[in-house]
């Protein structure tokens, strides 16, 4: 009897621990991945600007899904019916340089170590994640 209410309980458990959380989406149904996001995954925060959450006041982040994820965002890529499906024709996207023509590096690290990169990878001098440099846009 004992061992019956431990199964029990474990399925319950396994089923519970095992929920997927649903993409959010707005009123066309299509799933929306905000430019900038809260840390601490509050609810309903994230903008498309940088700031700061309104629920824990901690400052967003850039979020790299915002740029990788076309499919999430924009839906399937249509191709009209009269283009010929020769894969040779269609190139990937490529991804931007490190630096613009101004010379400024698309992602910094936060304790101003010198350099930067193309993606949020980790600072060469002090090992931190680099964060987002939005004067990289501003040419």
């Amino acid at each position: 009897m004992k061992a019956l209410k431990l199964l029990v309980l474990l399925i319950f458990v396994t089923t519970i621990s095992c929920k997927e959380d649903k993409p959010k989406t707005n009123a066309n149904n299509k799933v929306t991945v905000k430019h900038y996001i809260c840390l601490n995954e509050c609810e309903n925060s994230g903008s498309d600007v940088q700031g700061v959450c309104p629920t824990c006041n901690t400052p967003y982040t850039h979020n790299d899904a915002f740029h990788n994820n076309d499919f999430l965002k924009n839906g399937p890529l249509t191709v009209p019916s009269n283009t010929p499906t020769n894969t040779n024709t269609i190139t990937p996207p490529t991804q931007s340089p490190a630096q613009n023509a101004s010379g400024v590096y698309h992602y910094t690290c936060a304790n101003g170590c010198p350099g930067g990169a193309g993606s949020a990878s980790n600072c060469k001098s002090c090992g931190n994640t680099l964060e987002h440099n939005q004067a990289y846009h501003n040419i």
